[in-house]
């Protein structure tokens, strides 16, 4: 689906973005979605960089609930509880 959302972002700004799952993953919905999409609304904050680099740099911090990667061009969206999205993004800094 590769639908990016990157070229008027700020990285490591946490935002409110529509989300939908594709299978078994999340993905950044359209801004138009199809009406028969299902959506929800989450935090992301776009991380520039290897995703493979950046998921073993988020896993290592100790939020309370789960993050997820969602793939973008040039890096990933980190989709987590705001709390939980703030402390993941003040250990990439």
């Amino acid at each position: 689906m590769g639908i990016t959302h990157t070229a008027a972002m700020q990285p490591y700004e946490i935002i409110r973005k529509n989300i939908t799952k594709v299978g078994p993953d999340w993905q950044i919905a359209p801004d138009q979605p199809p009406v028969d999409m299902r959506v929800w609304s989450g935090f992301v904050a776009f991380v520039p960089g290897d995703r493979a680099e950046i998921k073993k740099r988020v896993d290592a911090v100790r939020i309370s609930f789960t993050a997820d990667l969602l793939p973008a061009e040039g890096g990933v969206w980190v989709l987590a509880g705001y709390s939980d999205l703030a402390k993941i993004l003040k250990a990439l800094r």
